[in-house]
């Protein structure tokens, strides 16, 4: 797998996944290769009427469109009158991908844009513009159409791929990272969310979107693409594997330096542990924690030293160090004192010479060892103390 991403990257485009696959299709591939062992990946290929699609979004709730899944990109009026226009001159659309829960439940994983338009259209929210061949029907919506009209759109089909259970979580992950390097690349982080969204993406949500975290980090963290989405799952994550949060699951995890697997485990885990009320409690712990790191150190917090008179950018390792060590910190321990700033200081300068925050920040050993460094100064605290 392509790495190991920072909060700055995007995943570089490859090839696309084959488009050859027809009817309910299993591939056991466990004999060809030994990165997924005994996986199985089940992909089923169906057509939809675009009424049919309209009425599993709105009447039965079996299609999930959230467009906090997706990139924020929106299509403007002509792009949507465009696609409406091929559908009345009977032009094949591209292909939709879907991702079946067990429930039954069809989330959209390429083609939110066209099905929203598709809906928009036959519930009178778009006025048909600057169509080019079709020109008599600029300004009209979907019920100004002639009844035949309104029949070809209604009645268009549409090919549909549906990823199903058992597919792994790992397996869903990497095709949808190949489907969608085809035209939008989507980053990891908004891979993640199209895949895992539940409980999970709301505490990630309610966190990013804190005064607490924004302060912490300086602002330096930007919502961009994701990125500052991207910084709390890890926190949320490597905290959950160090202390043993979120159950006895994320105790016997074993991690051995696969990020994205890591991080698909620890929200798929987390979509079927996490209740409302845990999420607001984790949510508030979090924001908590926060929220005492930046009364005590400043924006600074999870920056390193400048370097030649130049700020340097948040580290998102040393977010996820300082955030563990703060929330195993011992009683009594006055945070905001100048003991207690200056013995941080110098903890941090220390820290940024070990490499340990710069180079190879996935690898097993490194996350261990900053799980360790930080342990050895929440010792030196309860040495004190004592």
């Amino acid at each position: 797998m392509p790495n190991k991403e920072n909060i700055y990257d995007v995943v570089p485009p490859s090839d696309l996944v084959n488009d050859a696959l027809e009817g309910e299709v299993g591939l056991d591939i466990s004999d060809s290769t030994d990165i997924y062992p005994n996986a199985e990946v089940r992909i089923s290929r169906s057509q939809y009427s675009l009424l049919h699609l309209k009425r599993l979004y709105e009447d039965r709730g079996e299609l999930v469109i959230d467009p906090e899944f997706q990139r924020n990109d929106v299509w403007s009026t002509r792009q949507r009158s465009e696609l409406i226009e091929s559908v009345l001159m009977g032009i094949p659309l591209p292909v939709i991908y879907l991702f079946e829960s067990k429930d039954g439940k069809k989330q959209v994983v390429d083609g939110r844009q066209r099905i929203t338009a598709i809906v928009d259209f036959l519930n009178d929210r778009i006025k048909l513009t600057d169509l080019k061949i079709l020109r008599n029907l600029n300004g009209k919506t979907f019920s100004q159409l002639e009844l035949k009209l309104q029949g070809i759109v209604e009645d268009f089909q549409i090919l549909t791929y549906v990823i199903q259970p058992p597919t792994p979580e790992r397996v869903k992950y990497d095709i949808f990272d190949r489907v969608n390097r085809g035209g939008t690349t989507l980053n990891s982080q908004e891979m993640r969310n199209a895949l895992y969204g539940g409980p999970v993406t709301e505490l990630i949500d309610k966190i990013c979107r804190s005064e607490a975290f924004v302060a912490a980090t300086g602002k330096g963290v930007s919502p961009k693409r994701m990125r500052d989405r991207y910084v709390v799952l890890r926190v949320l994550a490597f905290t959950a594997l160090f202390s043993g949060d979120f159950g006895k699951s994320t105790k016997s995890y074993e991690y051995r330096s696969d990020i994205d697997e890591f991080l698909a485990w620890f929200m798929s885990i987390s979509n079927r542990t996490l209740t409302v009320d845990a999420v607001d409690r984790i949510a508030s712990d979090f924001i908590s924690v926060f929220d005492i790191i930046n009364m005590a150190l400043g924006p600074d917090a999870f920056r390193f030293e400048s370097s030649r008179g130049k700020r340097r950018p948040v580290n998102m390792p040393l977010v996820e160090t300082v955030v563990y060590l703060f929330k195993n910190m011992p009683e009594g321990v006055a945070t905001d004192s100048p003991e207690f700033i200056a013995a941080f200081d110098r903890w941090k300068h220390r820290l940024d010479a070990t490499g340990l925050f710069r180079r190879s920040i996935d690898s097993s050993t490194s996350v261990f060892a900053r799980k360790a460094e930080a342990d050895k100064f929440v010792q030196t605290l309860n040495l004190k103390n004592d």
